[in-house]
């Protein structure tokens, strides 16, 4: 029997050593220097004896145990099956890749201790290591603007919004107002009110939905045409409602560059780019499952903007389409504790029947795929 390199592999070097293990197999193998020899010589199909002539294992007896290892995890298949195996799991990850299919399956089936002793145990234990992270950012040194403290009324009907609710891509140019903007920011991204953690302290209550109550999304805004707001790059404080400047420099063409030159990410009237502080949502919840967790709150963020533009008579766009690194060199945040998520933005839309974004226009009658 030929046997070959399973293909694809995911290798890993770990404080453990090397690590070889099947996509979905939920497992790994430590490997040795020797081993990773055979795997090596395994790119093309070899039977026993040449696997022992390829990497001169010291015969056979030695070989053969290895070999039978490899097999039982998956690491080695026979010649005649492997195309099958491969192309059966490809049909799903082909796209996205090894790595995205181990991950995947690594955050599945997480346990959260739910009505157990020790769940409370974890949480002491987390606690006990030390301070957590601060709920809000700031940049006290910078200047800043403080937003209008009174929202302007969302007077609009749900029924209303959700059937006016679209992704725009036209905007008229027209300013927004201070208090347009204020009241977006408000209801996005500020807390309501403050509630009791228990041991993990104080928590914020906002509209949108967090994991925990860690509220990890941050709000940087690129200001282009607000009433009362001179163009650049700002940062959003939730603590104190208010803009710090950070650049202002920082221009439609340079986020235009960041955008891959998508128009509605920088023809309205601001852009907003949200990131994740990793650690503050990490400090609570430390297992692979828990990655998933800035997703969905980039998602309820986003909705919650997109809702609420629509309530004040503004056109959002929102977009994952940019460069990650170079965003975050923008704003001046590293990457390994705070990275980018989201690109929101918005204007006053153009066109003028709010069911239907200007550019767009009903289908044909005929097949639908």
């Amino acid at each position: 029997m030929k046997l070959r390199r399973r293909d694809p592999l995911v290798c890993e070097w770990t404080g453990k050593g090397f690590l070889v293990g099947v996509p979905g197999g939920g497992s790994s193998l430590k490997v040795s220097l020797g081993v990773r020899a055979i795997l090596e010589a395994a790119g093309d199909p070899l039977d026993l004896d040449e696997l022992v002539s390829a990497v001169d294992a010291g015969g056979p007896e030695k070989i053969q145990p290895v070999v039978d290892l490899l097999i039982q995890h998956g690491i080695l298949v026979p010649d005649e099956t492997a195309g099958s195996v491969e192309q059966d799991r490809s049909a799903l990850w082909k796209h996205w890749g090894a790595v995205t299919e181990r991950f995947h399956l690594g955050a599945r089936d997480a346990n959260y201790l739910v009505g157990t002793p020790e769940r409370d145990a974890v949480a002491a234990a987390i606690v006990a290591e030390g301070e957590a992270p601060a709920i809000f950012k700031e940049y006290p040194g910078n200047p800043v603007i403080m937003l209008p403290r009174r929202p302007l009324p969302l007077r609009a009907s749900v029924d209303d919004v959700f059937a006016a609710r679209r992704t725009h891509r036209m905007f008229t140019g027209e300013p927004v107002s201070l208090d347009q903007l204020a009241t977006l920011l408000f209801h996005t991204f500020a807390p309501q009110r403050f509630l009791d953690g228990a041991l993990f302290g104080v928590q914020q209550g906002r509209v949108s939905a967090s994991a925990g109550g860690r509220h990890e999304v941050e709000c940087y805004l690129v200001a282009y045409d607000v009433e009362g707001v001179a163009p650049g790059l700002y940062h959003y404080s939730a603590s104190r409602h208010a803009l710090e400047l950070l650049d202002a420099r920082v221009t439609r063409d340079r986020v235009a560059e960041l955008s891959y030159h998508q128009g509605p990410s920088y023809e309205g009237a601001f852009t907003v780019f949200t990131t994740a502080v990793a650690h503050r949502l990490a400090y609570k919840y430390r297992h692979p499952r828990a990655y998933r967790l800035w997703m969905y709150d980039a998602g309820h963020y986003g909705q919650t903007y997109a809702l609420t533009c629509t309530a004040l008579g503004l056109g959002p766009f929102q977009t994952i389409a940019f460069r990650d690194s170079e965003v975050e060199r923008l704003l001046g945040v590293d990457p390994d504790e705070e990275f980018a998520v989201y690109l929101l933005s918005a204007g006053i839309p153009a066109g003028g029947d709010p069911l239907l974004p200007a550019g767009f226009r009903t289908p044909e009658p005929g097949i639908v795929r």
